[in-house]
């Protein structure tokens, strides 16, 4: 048996592996980046609602408050509209920004834990905006909205309104999500409904965390592995 041909045999297809491996590396870090092209695009809408809803709703919080700040029925729910006014774009930004700035020279494991760790972030994000949203964006909007324009005192004119809808407001969180987790897997046939009651539901949370659990695994396999064979040779 000719030792040398068979060595240069096994090296040849050594290096046959190593380019298959590279090329399928290269094709997933590819596929990685095609999916951040497309998360940023998402996002790209938001930021330009943000700035056409929310300049002008800014400009008359600050309008009213510089009227009516010595009146702590109407400064209050005002100041919590500007909260969430200035809150929500920056918290949005920060998230694309650190969704544009991702390195993908890094490993493909530390590329997909970062997307991940991202969507579960955003997930979450979405989810409370929303939950929290109508509680900030229905009743201290009209107290504020017809004050400001209108001059009408919704707390005299709907006194027996406005705290059982600040209650049911309250309320309609955990029923959201009750039923969301009820609905969650039910809706096949309405794909974007049944998006929305995962993320209500915090069902793409749970799968994006058992993801990020499974790439943790993943890490520890080399340490585990190397460990063993210390163990071995000892």
């Amino acid at each position: 048996m000719n030792f040398d041909l068979l060595k240069a045999e096994w090296e040849a297809r050594d290096q046959r592996l190593e380019q298959a491996v590279r090329m399928n590396t290269q094709m997933l870090r590819l596929s990685l980046l095609e999916q951040h092209r497309r998360e940023i695009a998402k996002w790209s809408w938001v930021d330009k609602y943000e700035i056409i809803a929310g300049t002008p709703v800014f400009i008359y919080l600050i309008w009213f408050l510089a009227h009516h700040i010595g009146i702590w029925q109407f400064a209050l729910p005002a100041y919590a509209l500007l909260a969430w006014t200035i809150a929500m774009p920056i918290l949005n930004h920060k998230l694309r920004h650190a969704l544009q700035d991702m390195d993908f020279g890094q490993s493909i494991v530390t590329v997909q834990k970062q997307l991940a760790e991202h969507k579960a972030r955003r997930l979450n994000l979405l989810k409370w905006a929303f939950l929290l949203g109508q509680i900030v964006w229905f009743i201290p909007f009209i107290l504020v909205l017809f004050k400001g324009l209108f001059g009408v005192n919704l707390y005299l004119k709907t006194e027996n309104f406005i705290g059982p809808s600040l209650i049911g407001g309250v309320l309609f969180i955990p029923l959201a999500i009750g039923i969301s987790k009820l609905l969650s897997g039910r809706l096949k046939h309405s794909a974007r409904f049944q998006a929305f009651t995962d993320m209500l539901a915090g069902k793409d949370i749970i799968q994006t965390r058992q993801f990020l659990s499974k790439i943790a695994q993943f890490e520890e396999m080399p340490d585990e592995t190397s460990a063993s064979d210390r163990h071995q040779d000892s």
